[in-house]
């Protein structure tokens, strides 16, 4: 089963990238990368192209998991943008908390990559909100753009190699108590 990051801008483990501005619609997902393993990570600029029908067929794709953080709203964002469906999705803060029985907390992809891979993943801003519709893209935004891909990418093989949090049995008789 090949699984991918879709990672998004302000906005999958591809990624998509906007210019938002305040007071200013948000324009089009510009960016979209792709990480499938620990060689390669694609950086696709889809704001000028387009999706190309290759790529569509593997967002499109049930057999092929996309994973990031919030990646339903990119999802949703693709969909807008370009009425490309994305399907088969993991968030990672959802499964980060199934590993460890939280559901509340969510995760950014820093506090994922910190948390189990013990890095840091440097999110600065000038290159986060700075102009992803420009072409071509610098080399800071491409290298930011193909690290949040790898970042997602790594994330998600340690979280699937941990096993599920196991409720305490107390928790449970808590549980049936208070809904009686």
């Amino acid at each position: 089963m090949l699984i991918i990051a879709l990672y998004n801008t302000a906005w999958i483990n591809v990624y998509l990238w906007n210019f938002d501005t305040a007071g200013i619609l948000p324009g089009k997902a510009a960016v979209m990368q792709i990480c499938c393993d620990s060689q390669y990570c694609y950086v696709m600029h889809i704001f000028h192209s387009g999706i190309p029908q290759s790529l569509q067929v593997l967002l499109e794709d049930s057999e092929i998991i996309k994973v990031g953080v919030a990646i339903d709203g990119d999802a949703v964002k693709v969909f807008s943008d370009y009425k490309v469906s994305v399907n088969a999705l993991e968030d990672l803060s959802d499964l980060a908390n199934q590993k460890f029985d939280s559901d509340c907390r969510h995760w950014s992809l820093a506090a994922l990559t910190e948390e189990f891979i013990c890095k840091e993943l440097p999110k600065p801003k000038k290159i986060r909100l700075g102009n992803w519709e420009l072409y071509p893209l610098s080399n800071a935004q491409l290298q930011y753009a193909a690290t949040d891909a790898f970042a997602s990418w790594q994330i998600y093989q340690v979280l699937k190699s941990l096993p599920d949090a196991v409720k305490d049995p107390a928790d449970k008789q808590s549980e049936t108590i208070s809904s009686q």
